[in-house]
């Protein structure tokens, strides 16, 4: 058995800290994790459907926000979204669904288990339909739906990886 002293000891390269992520991530949030060091990122995925009147060969846009609670849903706040997606649709794939992908950036991992007086608060997911191209800046992340779009929305468990919404009621303004 040979024997080691300090000075035949290898140098040992220092370990970077590890990002642990939990189980049910894509590969875009290891992504993230791994190169800009977010343990916060974590993708949901939305499918979006609508059997309302729209008008075949018009150009429409379909914008999907995640907010941390479901106050933020009433987009009266001006509470940020803590994600975002924006792509161009047409009647029929809206009324077929429309899957979208959101990657979320979140500063607590613990949102849902914030003990207020209302109890905890559930993330929730806001998406809408608006005549326009896909060309908003930040991918819609400043956007707010216009009086008269059909909006939807659907709260979710924190550790749920997908919602389901129905976009219908046109949005009034309040």
């Amino acid at each position: 058995m040979t024997r080691l002293t300090k000075r035949s000891r290898a140098a040992q390269p220092q370990s970077e800290p590890v990002v642990a992520l939990p189980v049910r991530r894509s590969w875009t949030a290891l992504v993230a994790a791994t190169t800009l060091g977010m343990a916060g990122a974590s993708m949901v995925h939305a499918d979006i459907q609508s059997n309302a009147r729209l008008e075949e060969g018009r150009t429409y846009r379909l914008i999907v926000q995640s907010y941390n609670h479901a106050d933020a849903a009433t987009l009266d706040h001006g509470e940020r979204p803590v994600a975002s997606v924006q792509r161009a649709v047409t009647a029929a794939e809206l009324k077929s669904g429309v899957r979208v992908d959101l990657l979320e950036f979140r500063q607590d991992r613990r949102h849902s288990d914030a003990n207020d007086s209302d109890g905890p608060q559930k993330p929730v997911v806001v998406a809408w339909v608006e005549e326009g191209r896909a060309d908003l800046e930040l991918d819609g992340l400043r956007a707010r739906p216009q009086p008269g779009s059909l909006r939807g929305l659907a709260s979710r468990r924190p550790n749920d990886g997908s919602v389901q919404i129905s976009v219908r009621a046109p949005y009034r303004a309040a």
